[in-house]
């Protein structure tokens, strides 16, 4: 694998991941918590986008052949469950999935789903990770490509650790201005993911 390949990757899935995109759905989800655990689910969101994109790359293809699960199945699932974060955030409200009744103190979950997957680990980016580790086999591709999704998932928890600091900057209107900002975007993410996934399972039904 030449250099310029692994550096387009490297770009493609940080795009891909999208933690930018992620900030918002970060400062809903963990609202009302002290500063120290969200930055501990911050640290968990990025480690678990990095361990996700680690074994997609050297097990995803096998494992979703196994399963007898398709990616477009698994699209259509990401979609809702993005879709459903981004209505509570248009709303400006604190995601149910943020946290149950029943539920008290750190919880990785949420640093899990829906914050390192679907919304950034997702199915487009899952996607990405099968089909470039299928083209480029060999146990140095696969180091290489995992180097990268390790590198992501680095800058992914940096990224989510200093969003506590620019929501005290951006006080309660702005921050619930860039919820509603994020929320939208969020909500044509999950459309997106949700029709190409119903599109291929459409087609599959024909054939």
């Amino acid at each position: 694998m030449k250099l310029t390949t692994a550096v387009n990757y490297f770009i493609s899935l940080f795009i891909l991941c999208s933690p930018l995109t992620a900030l918002p759905a970060f400062l809903n989800l963990t609202q009302g918590r002290g500063s120290k655990e969200r930055k501990r689910v911050a640290l968990w969101s990025g480690f678990a986008v990095a361990i996700i994109l680690i074994l997609v790359t050297f097990v995803g293809k096998g494992l979703l052949n196994v399963l007898e699960i398709r990616v477009s199945a698994f699209q259509c699932a990401g979609g809702i469950v993005v879709f459903l974060l981004a209505l509570s955030m248009l709303n400006a409200q604190i995601s149910p999935m943020r946290q149950t009744e029943e539920e008290t103190g750190f919880k990785a979950s949420v640093s899990i789903v829906p914050l390192a997957i679907p919304i950034m680990a997702g199915p487009g980016t899952i996607s990405a990770v099968i089909v470039t580790s299928s083209n480029y086999e060999g146990f140095y591709n696969q180091i290489i490509l995992a180097g990268c999704g390790a590198i992501v998932g680095l800058i992914t928890a940096a990224l989510l650790y200093f969003a506590v600091p620019v929501e005290k900057y951006l006080g309660l209107t702005g921050l619930n201005v860039v919820t509603r900002i994020g929320g939208l975007i969020l909500a044509a993410m999950s459309i997106e993911i949700f029709a190409r996934g119903f599109h291929d399972l459409f087609l599959a039904g024909f054939q």
